[in-house]
C-alpha cells in the first residue's frame, strides 16, 4: 500500500492485519498458535483484523516468528487483479 494524502492510520491498521494473516497462513501457522510470542490470544486477532496498533516491540516478535522482517509487514500486496 503506497501512502498518500488519503492514508488513515485505519487503512495502514488494516493493511497491517492483513500481511499478518496471509504471512501466517502461508506457514501454516493458526492465530492461536501465535500465542508463543506471549501474545493473548484476543490481542492478536485484533492485529489481523487491523482494531489493534502494536508497538515496534510487538512487530519485532511477530516478525521473528514469522521469519520475515518488519519492513515486510509494509510492503504493498501484490495485485492478483491483473
Amino acid at each position: 500500500m503506497p501512502l498518500t494524502n488519503d492514508t488513515t492510520p485505519a487503512s495502514l491498521l488494516q493493511h497491517l492485519g492483513h500481511r499478518l494473516r496471509r504471512l501466517r497462513k502461508a506457514r501454516n501457522l493458526r492465530q492461536c498458535d501465535m500465542a508463543t510470542l506471549g501474545l493473548h490470544y484476543q490481542y492478536y486477532q485484533r492485529l489481523e483484523l487491523g482494531q489493534a496498533n502494536p508497538t515496534l516491540l510487538t512487530l519485532y516478535k511477530v516478525s521473528a516468528t514469522l521469519e520475515v522482517s518488519v519492513g515486510e509487514f509494509l510492503r504493498p500486496e501484490p495485485d492478483h487483479h491483473l
